[in-house]
C-alpha cells in the first residue's frame, strides 16, 4: 500500500485516481504523519461493504441463537451493550481533556 501526504494528493490527484482505477493501486493518505484516509478502487470498497454486511448478519444470528439458548432477552442485551458502549466513550472523552 502506497502512502501519500495531503500536499502530494492535492498536487497529483488526477494521476493517483488513474492509478487506482487502471492499476488497482491503493493509497493511504497521511496528514502530519498520521493516517487519515485511504483511496481504494470502488469495486474493492463495494466488496468490503458486502462482506461486512453479510458478516454482521451472520454474527447477529449467532448472537440471537446463543442468547435464546441461555434465556436472555436479545433486546435487553442490546440495550445493555449500547449503554456500556456509551459509558466507554464517555470515559475516553474525559481522559482526553
Amino acid at each position: 500500500m502506497n502512502r501519500i501526504s495531503t500536499l502530494d494528493l492535492r498536487a497529483h490527484l488526477g494521476e493517483l485516481l488513474d492509478r487506482v482505477r487502471l492499476r488497482f493501486d491503493t493509497f493511504v493518505i497521511e496528514r502530519k504523519g498520521r493516517e487519515v484516509a485511504a483511496i481504494i478502487p470502488a469495486e474493492r470498497a463495494r466488496r468490503l461493504e458486502d462482506f461486512a454486511r453479510r458478516r454482521s448478519a451472520e454474527l447477529e444470528a449467532i448472537q440471537d441463537a446463543y442468547l435464546g439458548q441461555k434465556g436472555f432477552d436479545p433486546d435487553e442485551v442490546a440495550v445493555s451493550l449500547a449503554r456500556e458502549a456509551q459509558a466507554v466513550k464517555s470515559r475516553r472523552k474525559a481522559r482526553r481533556r
